[in-house]
């Protein structure tokens, strides 16, 4: 698509409709500048702008991309295309979402790893310290914080008409976890079995 091609197309379309660049900027939920870089052929809109600029200007989404208006008798062809562009942009939504959703996992991955160091770091690097603080402290914690994260994301999940049985299974198996691990301690403390003194 070349730039000024589309600008003039827009503008044009624009034009014929009787709005102003701030009219059109209102109707499609965008600044009147953005309208404005696109008519001098500065840069192009974003994708999700895409159908709503072609709606406002009276337009199909091909002939929009194409920045030419197309005759009538080309419809039924017009709408098959206009078709295959609305199911592109939708792929291309989907993955911007998924890309998003990547980054999004790999800076927790590192963060987490992060934390993990400095920990290690702040026990000395001392074994029993790391099991008692990583195994009495931080597990429990990790059971508690899961549980309630998965309950509550199932039961969004649930209200929002999405599948939740498998985020409350592993919810209820975070709570048995930690029920479990409990009992154990609570067991050593009854039995009084622990280190022996020096």
């Amino acid at each position: 698509m070349d730039a000024h091609k589309f600008g003039a197309f827009v503008a044009e379309c624009r034009k014929e409709k009787k709005m102003t660049q701030a009219e059109l900027a209102a109707k499609i939920q965008v600044t009147d500048k953005a309208v404005s870089r696109w008519e001098r052929g500065v840069g192009f809109p974003d994708i999700n702008t895409i159908e709503p600029l072609a709606s406002a200007l009276g337009v199909s989404v091909l002939e929009l991309m194409k920045s030419e208006k197309m005759p009538e008798e080309q419809l039924i062809e017009k709408e098959a295309v206009e078709e295959v562009i609305t199911d592109t942009l939708n792929v291309v939504n989907l993955q911007r979402r998924k890309e998003r959703k990547n980054a999004y996992q790999i800076l927790g991955s590192v963060i987490a790893f992060l934390i993990l160091l400095l920990f290690l770091d702040s026990m000395s690097w001392q074994a029993d310290t790391i099991l008692f603080t990583g195994f009495g402290v931080l597990f429990p914690l990790f059971c508690a914080g899961g549980f309630l994260a998965l309950l509550c994301s199932g039961i969004l999940r649930k209200v929002n008409g999405k599948p939740y049985r498998q985020t409350v299974f592993f919810a209820i198996v975070l709570l048995c976890l930690l029920i479990l691990f409990a009992g154990l301690f609570f067991l050593i403390g009854a039995l009084g079995i622990g280190p022996i003194p020096g």
